[in-house]
C-alpha cells in the first residue's frame, strides 16, 4: 500500500470517525491532528504538527482545538469502538494504567504520587485506558484521569484547568467502573473485564460491583487477599512449613541459581496455578454474599506466585490464566502509543485537552489496527507511511 493510497484511507476514516464534531473547521483541524500523531517523528508537538503538516504557521489555531475547543470526545470515542466491535469480537475488555511524567505541576492531574508499576514516588499523570481486546491487538476505546490531592478539594487549581463540578478525585475502581458503564451504554458487547488492581481493598469493590452488573472479570491483585484462601489450599499452593522456608539471602540465591540454569543455557521456572471458590469480604472484614474463584499462582521457588479473584468459575483455569496475561499486552501496547503515537505529548494543562488528546491518540491506534487488518503484509505503522 503506497503513501497515495493511506492519504486517502485516512481522509476517509476521519469523515466517519469525526462526524460528530459539529463545525467543519474543527473537523479539519481534527484530521490535521491525527495526521500529526501518525506520521511526525520524534515528539509530536502542535507546532511540529502545523508546520509539517500544514506548512503554515498556525499552531496556535491547533492549541485552540486540542485545549479550549468545546466538541464532545463522548461520540468519537464511541465510534472507534463500535467499529471496533463490528471488525473484530472483544476476547476481553482491558484495563492499563498510563503513567505520563510532568516537570511541573499545573497541569491538571499531575501529583507526587506512588506508581506501583515504576516501584517509586513520580510526578506524573495517571491515566486509564479500557481497551477492547481481540485474540492479536487491543485498541484503547475510553479513558479516565485520576484525580487526587488539590485537584480533588482545591477550587482554585481545578478553576484553573476547567476542572467540571461533577468531576472529582473518586478511587480506580470506581473511575474503571464509570468506563464499563459508559462502554456498554454504547453499545459494546461485554466480555471479561482484565484488570491489575494493586489495592486489595479495590479489586474487592470493583469486583463485587461488577458482579452485581453480571459483567465478568479476571483482577490480580495484592496477595493479602490469599488470607481469603481454605487451608488445603494455602498448603498446596505454599507448601513448604514456615520453618523449613530459606531465608531471604537464600531465597535470592535460589533466584539467581534458577535465571542461570545450566551453562549458557537460561533456566525456566515451572509456573501453576490452583484454585478455589471464596467469599469476598465486607469493607468491615466479615463475609460477603460475593463468591468468586480465587487463584493463586506456584513456581518452583513457592515465593513469587500473583493472586487473582475471577468470577469465571466454570472456565478451565489455563484459560482463565490466559485472560489474565493480557495484561502485559496492554502494557506492550501504551509502550507503542508512547514511542510512535504521542501519548506522552500533550502540551496543555486543561481537563477538556487531556481528554481531546487521549481521544486523538487513540483513534490514531485504531486507524493503525485497522490499517493493518486491511494489509496484514504491512510492516508496524511508522512515520514512513507517508
Amino acid at each position: 500500500m503506497y503513501g497515495d493510497e493511506i492519504d486517502a484511507l485516512v481522509s476517509v476514516f476521519c469523515q466517519r470517525v469525526f462526524d460528530s464534531i459539529p463545525r467543519v473547521d474543527q473537523r479539519r483541524w481534527a484530521e490535521v491532528y491525527l495526521r500529526g500523531l501518525l506520521f511526525l517523528e520524534g515528539r509530536k508537538t502542535v507546532r511540529k504538527m502545523a508546520e509539517n503538516v500544514l506548512c503554515l504557521p498556525v499552531n496556535q489555531s491547533l492549541q485552540q482545538f486540542i485545549n479550549q475547543s468545546p466538541w464532545d470526545w463522548v461520540p468519537i470515542r464511541a465510534t472507534v469502538a463500535r467499529r471496533r466491535a463490528m471488525s473484530s469480537p472483544s476476547r476481553a475488555w482491558l484495563v492499563s494504567r498510563a503513567t505520563i511524567p510532568k516537570r511541573g505541576s499545573h497541569s491538571v492531574g499531575v501529583v507526587q504520587q506512588f506508581v506501583p508499576e515504576a516501584g517509586r514516588r513520580l510526578n506524573c499523570q495517571l491515566g486509564v485506558a479500557l481497551s477492547l481486546a481481540d485474540d492479536s491487538t487491543d485498541v484503547p476505546v475510553n479513558w479516565r484521569l485520576l484525580l487526587s490531592g488539590k485537584w480533588a478539594h482545591d477550587e482554585n487549581a481545578r478553576e484553573k484547568v476547567y476542572l467540571p463540578d461533577d468531576v472529582t478525585g473518586r478511587p480506580e475502581w470506581a473511575e474503571i467502573l464509570s468506563m464499563v458503564d459508559e462502554t456498554t451504554r454504547w453499545g459494546i458487547p461485554a466480555a471479561p473485564l482484565v484488570a491489575d488492581i494493586a489495592d486489595p481493598r479495590e479489586a474487592v469493590a470493583l469486583a463485587s460491583a461488577l458482579t452485581e452488573r453480571g459483567i465478568d472479570f479476571v483482577l490480580k491483585t495484592d496477595n493479602s487477599l490469599r488470607t481469603l484462601a481454605p487451608d488445603p489450599l494455602l498448603a498446596e499452593a505454599d507448601p513448604l512449613p514456615r520453618k523449613g522456608r530459606p531465608r531471604l539471602g537464600d531465597r535470592r540465591r535460589r533466584l539467581a541459581a534458577n535465571e542461570r540454569g545450566a551453562p549458557g543455557e537460561p533456566r525456566a521456572q515451572a509456573v501453576s496455578f490452583v484454585s478455589a471458590q471464596v467469599h469476598l469480604p465486607t469493607p468491615t472484614g466479615e463475609r460477603s454474599g460475593t463468591v468468586v474463584r480465587l487463584v493463586l499462582q506456584r513456581t518452583t521457588d513457592r515465593y513469587s506466585g500473583g493472586t487473582w479473584i475471577t468470577s469465571l468459575a466454570q472456565r478451565p483455569l489455563d484459560e482463565v490464566m490466559r485472560l489474565a496475561g493480557l495484561t502485559q499486552r496492554g502494557k506492550g501496547t501504551l509502550h507503542q502509543l508512547r514511542s510512535g503515537f504521542g501519548l506522552n505529548d500533550f502540551e496543555g494543562r486543561s481537563f477538556r485537552g487531556w481528554h481531546h488528546h487521549m481521544t486523538m491518540v487513540s483513534v490514531a491506534w485504531a486507524f493503525s489496527q485497522e490499517l493493518l487488518s486491511a494489509d496484514p503484509a504491512m510492516d508496524a505503522p511508522t512515520p514512513a507511511l507517508l
